[in-house]
């Protein structure tokens, strides 16, 4: 019997040809509910064009790894399986995508890719309303793994980066160099209008090999002459994250947040991160709450909160460290390392402060019986947890790398680029403070008397 085909057209790849389990798939109104959540969240609001869906994503991410797969001649029930853990990687996202994961995790203590595994393994169904359940079949994708000689705990692992047994399978799912990274740097840079992610999907795979490792066990390694590819890929995953973490984007997404912490608060939104983008803007506006209501309506007619105030990033201690060694070589006497103490002390001080007192302050001194404490955003991180850069491009270094006939690695071949890659900043403000607009000359005047008496 011929097996079930379903062919997409892909913006960025063509014509793609999903057959069996993953044409089952696609038809599951798990994977369906992503045809409604943006793959950029609301960034849709800063750059128009990006409108492209999770789905897709989804279903590039499958393609690619196949793709790869097939130029690595795997055998086909390897090459299906990942395709498999491709299109079901995101299974778990919520509305606007990475902007409620946040909440997600603060409220549940998981993350998407929890309820992706237990979605996967059937463990959870999709919490939706009675009278959707009846017209769709939910909880069949564990069925349809089984049925096709798939293990739902093997797709499970793949996803949640514990797969030990072939590492070159967890390689190109979750690795420094994935079908994840090379489909959404590729097709998020096409429609939000910027050439970041022009990236070359056939050099990088056609270059790839599996090579034997201590164990028994097989890796995946690039050729060094996929060496440019490379870099021009991980250039792009670096100027993509400052496009995906612009400050509109991270106020907006604290926006969203803030509105569904309150209305989660008030006993609604229990289920937030099971609806649409467009579910919970609609519920966001249809509200009781004023603050609530307000939020979705300043999101829906982009009337947005305004940044004040904001310190940017600051080195750490090992990167001044680094940067003191290299000030001292005779050819780096113009390098100042200290460049960004009075930052880093002002943020420091800031930090010690406290947010609920920087957040009152400012409330005490705007309050006019239209503004709210919730109207005031203050987005704070403690240095101590300032995450600098996108935990895949520290892995950059450890990339498999066959020069010359001998297994190496990235980080050796390519040491002061790798260097730059782990050192670069990919977070435009780790403290801000964010208000309606006619409020923000006012802020700024506050923070600028707290930051002048520290």
């Amino acid at each position: 019997m011929k097996k079930k085909e379903t062919i997409v057209r892909s913006p960025s790849f063509g014509l793609m040809h999903f057959t069996g389990v993953l044409a089952e798939l696609i038809e599951t109104p798990e994977l369906q509910r992503l045809s409604t959540i943006r793959q950029l969240g609301p960034l849709y609001i800063i750059y128009p064009g990006a409108q492209h869906m999770r789905l897709l994503h989804a279903m590039e991410v499958a393609y690619t790894a196949m793709f790869i797969s097939r130029k690595l001649a795997l055998p086909e029930d390897e090459i299906e399986c990942l395709g498999v853990a491709g299109l079901l990687h995101d299974l778990g996202h919520g509305p606007y995508s990475h902007s409620t994961e946040i909440l997600f995790n603060e409220i549940f203590k998981e993350d998407h890719m929890d309820f992706t595994c237990q979605l996967i393994t059937g463990e959870r169904d999709l919490p939706i309303p009675e009278k959707e359940k009846k017209h769709i079949k939910l909880g069949r994708i564990s069925e349809i793994l089984q049925k096709n000689g798939h293990d739902p705990n093997v797709v499970a692992a793949l996803i949640r980066r514990k797969f030990t047994k072939k590492p070159y399978m967890q390689q190109l799912i979750f690795g420094a160099v994935d079908a994840d990274q090379l489909a959404f740097l590729i097709t998020d840079s096409k429609f939000s209008g910027v050439n970041y992610g022009d990236i070359s999907l056939d050099t990088i795979s056609e270059f790839f090999t599996i090579e034997k490792i201590k164990g028994g066990k097989h890796s995946l390694y690039a050729s060094e002459k996929a060496i440019p590819a490379l870099k021009d890929m991980l250039m792009a995953r670096i100027s993509m994250y400052n496009f995906y973490l612009t400050d509109t984007g991270l106020v907006i997404g604290n926006m969203i947040q803030s509105a569904i912490k309150k209305a989660y608060e008030m006993g609604k939104l229990q289920n937030f991160y099971t609806y649409t983008d467009d579910e919970l803007r609609t519920n966001l506006i249809n509200s009781k709450d004023p603050f609530v209501s307000e939020m979705g309506v300043r999101i829906k007619y982009r009337e947005l909160l305004k940044i004040a105030y904001k310190v940017k990033p600051v080195y750490s201690k090992t990167q001044m460290d680094f940067l003191s060694v290299l000030s001292d070589h005779p050819i780096a006497k113009g390098l100042a390392p200290d460049i960004m103490k009075e930052q880093k002390d002002l943020l420091t001080k800031l930090n010690d402060l406290g947010e609920e007192y920087i957040h009152q302050r400012v409330y005490d001194q705007l309050k006019d019986g239209k503004i709210t404490k919730d109207h005031i955003m203050l987005n704070m991180k403690s240095i101590s947890n300032i995450e600098l850069t996108e935990p895949r491009l520290k892995e950059a270094r450890e990339i498999g790398i066959i020069k010359n006939g001998r297994k190496t690695t990235f980080g050796e071949v390519e040491p002061f680029f790798t260097l730059y890659l782990e050192n670069a900043m990919t977070v435009p403000a780790v403290l801000y403070i964010a208000v309606p607009e006619e409020y923000r000359a006012k802020t700024k005047k506050i923070m600028q008397e707290i930051a002048g008496e520290l």
